[in-house]
């Protein structure tokens, strides 16, 4: 008897092989990264319960070497009032198309940055349950282990990180993260009401200890890497006006340092400690709208700005307030493309021809508070059911007297890309 309900399960998969070469534009060498050369998922379903997997094999040529990786492993249970999930999963939280500020319950994968959807994303150990009565729905979700952005350091091949991995000498204290959102349809409106409390995705500077090693010169300055403490207040919601579809989301980010435990008796006489607490805010507002010739074309006004923003340095030992310079802040955790840019554009479009065989997809970003674009075009070729071949460029256009504008450290990034696609 125990055995029969396992006769009417149902097993599904569907997966995908994907071999790629990305080639500069600049000089026609290779970018050695890795990708994605197969995803499979997996789902095995016996009446309300569901066990899934997301998986992947990352491949990266320099190397020759092949890595397995379980993006999500969970257990879904599905009675009338809602739904459970527990396990290794990846949540998405907001309205928008692949910016979404409100959405911060997984980190991203940098390798992966400009990956639609949830491709550049992390899973994590969680557990979400939603709720449903009347046009309200209500998810929780906890998060007992805290997860870290995934950053390519010390990768000649992406241009936007640290030559070498920082040590995190403030590793997070308090692991537990949790969020609610809840959700309503009014007329033909969908909206959404979130809080998020966790821990940035990105280190930041928590102490120095300034060293001197000659009387004549400036002190070496020593900083000493940690997470601060984050809490997320978002709105995001769907509209319609006429043939146009309106989606937008904002969201309030309150950070500050966590209390650093300290061993009193092993403090260096030298270090100090520097305290933040920063508002700040990110939003998205996008517009849709689909033409006779079953054009897809969208546009998305990004931005972020820094509302509240409180510093202070203090000896660790005797708690005095230094004048120390405070830096730039650096936001830990929101919308990725908030690094590029404070205030950007980004248009989209897509379209598929003879009888879908032809896709073509286009894009194109441009930073509005200093200069810097990004085009992005690709044209996929499907000669038969199931498979594609693609054609892709992505091209970055920086400030040639600005050597810190992120749009032209990309420029080495601007390559062009072959692959092949077989969906089974």
């Amino acid at each position: 008897m125990l055995l029969l309900p396992t006769l009417n399960a149902q097993f599904s998969y569907t997966g995908e092989i994907n071999p790629l070469v990305m080639t500069r534009t600049s000089d026609q060498s290779q970018i050695n990264l890795p990708f994605r050369l197969l995803s499979l998922d997996v789902g095995y379903t016996m009446g309300a319960v569901d066990i899934k997997t997301v998986s992947s094999v990352e491949h990266r040529y320099d190397k020759s070497e092949s890595v397995y990786d379980l993006r999500e492993v969970y257990l879904a249970y599905y009675p009338d009032w809602g739904e459970v999930r527990i396990g290794k999963q990846i949540h998405a939280w907001g309205a928008a198309d692949g910016n979404n500020p409100t959405d911060n319950l997984n980190p991203y994968d940098y390798y992966h940055l400009f990956q639609p959807g949830t491709g550049r994303k992390i899973g994590t150990l969680s557990m979400a349950a939603k709720l449903y009565f009347g046009n309200y729905q209500i998810e929780g979700v906890f998060i007992p282990k805290y997860e870290a952005n995934r950053m390519p350091f010390g990768e000649k091949d992406f241009p936007l990180v640290m030559p070498v991995e920082p040590k995190i000498n403030y590793p997070v204290d308090d692991e537990y993260e949790f969020g609610i959102r809840i959700q309503t349809t009014i007329s033909d409106s969908d909206f959404g009401l979130s809080i998020f409390s966790g821990n940035d995705r990105t280190p930041s500077v928590l102490t120095i200890t300034p060293q001197i090693v000659q009387l004549d010169s400036p002190p070496i300055i020593i900083p000493q890497l940690g997470y601060r403490t984050t809490t997320v207040w978002g709105l995001d919601f769907v509209t319609f006006a006429g043939d146009f579809t309106i989606r937008g989301e904002g969201a309030i980010f309150k950070t500050k340092t966590p209390l650093l435990k300290l061993n009193l008796f092993e403090i260096p006489t030298n270090l100090f400690e520097f305290h933040q607490e920063v508002v700040y805010g990110q939003y998205v507002l996008q517009l849709e709208y689909t033409t006779e010739a079953d054009i897809l074309i969208s546009a998305q006004l990004i931005g972020s700005n820094v509302m509240k923003e409180n510093y202070e340095w203090y000896h660790s030992l005797s708690r005095e307030l230094v004048d120390f310079p405070d830096g730039e802040f650096k936001a830990g955790m929101g919308t990725p493309f908030a690094m590029f840019a404070d205030k950007a554009i980004l248009i989209n479009s897509s379209s598929v021809l003879m009888d879908d065989r032809l896709e073509i997809k286009g894009s194109a970003m441009v930073n509005l508070d200093e200069t810097g674009y990004m085009i992005s075009t690709s044209v996929g070729y499907s000669p038969w059911i199931n498979w594609k071949f693609e054609l892709g460029l992505l091209h970055f256009i920086g400030d040639k007297k600005d050597e810190e504008n992120a749009f032209t450290l990309l420029e080495d990034f601007s390559h062009l890309r072959v692959g092949m696609f077989y969906n089974f």
